[in-house]
């Protein structure tokens, strides 16, 4: 079976799209998966543009759904969390159906989290590191659970799928440091 995991993904998505990468200034977060920021173009040129992070979605934080709405609050929370240097690197997939640019976005890897450097060292590990060792914000909110592998499926299903799958994995998980214990 091939390994499907973000990472490869969005690594063939960039081949077949024509990526590119620039330095970002935060202007405000909108959601857990969304930002407005300056990006910089070189020659003292920036332009406002809102980003919207490729390969993942979050609960919605507009919902009359009270248990969605709190886990996208979370979500946005743990965004302005991780962008609160409010510089960041943006790698660039083009834009979107909304016209919003579409990316992955990469911060320092000292706002991170202790517990987020423990998984990099992990050789499994699905967070995608940039080349200069930059932590992608977007694998950063599907291993902490604020977020769910997302490629335009249709998100009613898939968000059920998504909170399935999360529920699982926190049960095996208990029960993995109940047997430790």
């Amino acid at each position: 079976a091939e390994d499907f995991s973000l990472v490869k993904r969005r690594k063939v998505m960039a081949k077949k799209l024509d990526t590119r990468e620039y330095e970002a200034e935060l202007i405000k977060v909108v959601d857990g998966d969304t930002i407005d920021a300056y990006i910089d173009l070189g020659f003292t040129l920036k332009t406002k543009k809102r980003i919207r992070y490729m390969g993942i979605d979050t609960w919605e934080s507009r919902t009359r759904d009270l248990e969605e709405k709190a886990k996208g609050l979370k979500a946005k929370a743990r965004n302005k969390e991780l962008l609160e240097a409010g510089v960041f690197k943006l790698k660039s997939f083009g834009t979107g159906k909304y016209g919003r640019v579409l990316g992955e976005i990469f911060v320092a890897p000292e706002v991170v989290g202790d517990h987020i450097t423990e998984c990099i060292k992990d050789p499994d590990s699905k967070i995608d590191l940039s080349a200069d060792g930059w932590v992608s914000i977007n694998d950063i909110l599907i291993e902490e659970g604020h977020a769910y592998d997302y490629h335009g499926e249709k998100k009613k299903d898939f968000k059920a799928e998504a909170a399935k799958e999360m529920a699982t994995e926190k049960t095996e998980s208990k029960l993995i440091k109940g047997n430790e214990e």
